[in-house]
């Protein structure tokens, strides 16, 4: 029963960071001096919030600079871990003044569960299912956010059976996400792995291609780092 447990755990720990990883909220075109500039950009949005009312908006842009912050430019596990939590905190407030807000739920599903990452599995169930809850809600406000549908195929894609994984719906929810916005490459380098255990890996090369060969990525930083390294790596593996 021991092992049972300790393989739960350890594959929840997997998921909480397997579809939300640093896809979530990297910036498309890299300022200069990125990622350094993430602390000006934070201190100045941290200014506005000081010196005016919070709006949703303003409050999405400090909880999406938060995860910034932390997967690009911190090093230090515990700074990493108070980013994400503050990142979740400031989502958690735009949604307690608009809940129809669909990034607001995003990010806090993606903060949350990367500050659980880095802290430990005590909880894991319990952020799964509000990381889901998040997901599903941001889809249901908006049908075709990539970023939430890249989520919710990365967590059911990467969770047990047991604790609600589930290949068929990963796919379908990488579909939608890709069909929404193909610029999200993380996606694609998901679903590829889900066509080349069935079997398909015309379909898996198809898309694995499309990552290396983006012309405008989303997350640029995160796309040269390790999307398209990963999507090289696999597509030598598959090679002949």
């Amino acid at each position: 029963m021991k092992t049972v447990r300790w393989t739960v755990g350890f594959c929840l720990a997997l998921s909480l960071f397997g579809g939300v990883d640093p896809t979530s909220a990297q910036r498309d075109d890299m300022p200069p001096g990125y990622p350094q500039s993430l602390e000006a950009d934070m201190q100045s949005l941290l200014t506005r919030l000081r010196e005016g009312q919070p709006s949703p908006d303003l409050l999405v842009q400090v909880s999406s600079t938060y995860f910034d912050l932390a997967d690009d430019w911190l090093t230090d596990e515990k700074q990493r871990r108070e980013a994400y939590q503050a990142g979740a905190k400031a989502a958690e407030h735009a949604l307690r003044l608009d809940d129809t807000n669909a990034d607001a739920h995003f990010f806090h599903a993606v903060n949350l569960g990367s500050a659980e990452r880095l802290q430990g599995i005590t909880s894991a169930a319990m952020v799964v299912n509000e990381m889901k809850r998040c997901g599903m809600r941001a889809i249901e406000l908006n049908p075709k956010h990539a970023q939430a549908l890249q989520m919710m195929g990365g967590l059911l894609m990467e969770l047990p059976w047991l604790l609600g994984g589930d290949a068929k719906k990963a796919q379908e929810y990488l579909e939608r996400a890709i069909a929404a916005d193909g610029n999200y490459t993380k996606a694609r380098i998901l679903i590829a792995k889900l066509y080349r255990k069935q079997g398909k890996i015309g379909e898996a090369r198809q898309q694995l291609e499309a990552v290396v060969h983006a012309n405008r990525p989303h997350y640029r930083y995160a796309w040269e780092r390790q999307y398209k390294p990963e999507a090289e790596r696999l597509l030598r593996e598959m090679s002949p």
